[in-house]
């Protein structure tokens, strides 16, 4: 498939645990939030959700979906927040 070809990609966005728009959503990386692959990239709809997110997780940085890169979950797995 192409990205052309994709119309919607969804998330499970965190606190509300409702689908949103994945293109939409910020992308906290490096909190203390583990997933049953470990270190995840968590989903929050706004940006305020995302801020509270990291102080209260102690989060290392928020990505919007551009950002998110093919490589990025390895690098997760190896602690690498950046």
């Amino acid at each position: 498939h192409k990205a052309d070809d994709i119309r919607t990609i969804g998330v499970t966005e965190y606190y509300g645990l409702k689908l949103i728009n994945a293109r939409e959503a910020f992308y906290v990386i490096g909190s203390d939030v583990f997933g049953p692959m470990g270190h995840e990239l968590v989903a929050l709809e706004t940006k305020e959700d995302a801020d509270e997110f990291m102080r209260d997780h102690k989060g290392k940085s928020i990505l919007r979906f551009d950002q998110v890169t093919a490589e990025l979950p390895a690098k997760l797995d190896n602690g690498a927040f950046k």
